[in-house]
């Protein structure tokens, strides 16, 4: 059995590369809602998919999403990451109900474009989506996460 590895919420903002400060205002103001559950005086702890959503928070507001919205497809593909634990790519499909609307997918369930038209995707015509290197965001995390601990220190 593998052992995943868990970082603290200081440690998690410094992988992810997001200030913790900000994280948590996130979080507060439910912005961000798939942070790892925690009881006052415990840190959180993130392990491996955790950090999908929050890494990938950072990316998408960097670029140019709002927090609410970064928030909202970042929480979704990382669920559907952790579902998906073989799938190299998560897809967010938003269809036409609103700007809320959409979920996130393995990328190999949903349709190619030019089946777009013939084809109703969880009950909806596809608007749009947004592909994820997931296989790639779990490497660079694994990557960061191990430089972490090689720096780890008594304050974190």
């Amino acid at each position: 059995m593998t052992i995943k590895p868990k970082l603290t919420t200081k440690a998690a903002c410094r992988v992810a590369r997001i200030d913790r400060n900000r994280f948590n205002e996130e979080v507060a103001a439910g912005t961000y809602n798939c942070a790892p559950k925690t009881i006052p005086g415990r840190a959180r702890l993130f392990d491996p998919d955790d950090m999908i959503a929050l890494y990938l928070f950072r990316e998408l507001i960097e670029d140019g999403y709002t927090k609410a919205r970064a928030g909202r497809v970042a929480c979704a593909v990382s669920e559907a990451a952790r579902q998906n634990p073989d799938s190299p790519a998560i897809t967010f499909v938003e269809s036409y109900f609103g700007p809320n609307s959409g979920d996130a997918f393995p990328a190999e369930s949903v349709p190619t474009p030019d089946r777009w038209v013939e084809r109703m995707f969880s009950g909806s015509d596809i608007r749009k989506t947004t592909t994820f290197n997931i296989r790639k965001m779990r490497e660079l995390i694994a990557h960061y996460t191990a430089e972490e601990a090689a720096i780890i220190g008594e304050d974190d």
